[in-house]
């Protein structure tokens, strides 16, 4: 994580970690690889990685471009037998993510639902709201 630029929230002793599970999300914009550049959309550390079950959904809308900016950017967790997430945007379109191949391009920039190795409990999602419209709402439609 320290390569990353990030610190768990502990109660104070790195042992508070131990017997638990960290993950992250970030964004990085553009294709430099500049730390600088690579926002944060979610962290946590839990004794137990969420089993998402049917539809259940959790949704994290960020920003695009910058930290105070249009909520443009959804990534979220759905259980592993989802095979579609609607996106719904503020101005009345809709953004389809479906479940991509196993063999598919990590780096596609279509909204997409996949497995991410280390967290087999759910699959992660991501949409991007088309134009300057942004986030409403999202649900599994599949």
């Amino acid at each position: 994580m320290k390569d990353w630029g990030l610190t768990p929230v502990t109660s104070g002793s790195p042992s508070d970690l131990v017997g638990k599970t960290s993950y992250f999300v970030t964004h990085l914009n553009g294709s430099s690889g500049d730390v600088s550049s690579r926002r944060l959309v979610t962290f946590d550390s839990t004794t137990e990685l969420p089993r998402p079950k049917g539809t259940d959904i959790k949704v994290h809308p960020q920003p695009l471009t910058k930290d105070d900016g249009p909520l443009r950017l959804v990534v979220g967790t759905v259980a592993t037998t989802a095979k579609q997430v609607a996106c719904h945007w503020k101005d009345g379109s809709t953004t389809l993510a479906d479940l991509a191949p196993r063999n598919s391009a990590l780096h596609s920039t279509d909204a997409v639902i996949r497995p991410v190795r280390g967290y087999p409990t759910a699959n992660w999602f991501v949409c991007l709201a088309p134009g300057s419209t942004t986030y409403k709402s999202a649900q599994v439609t599949k």
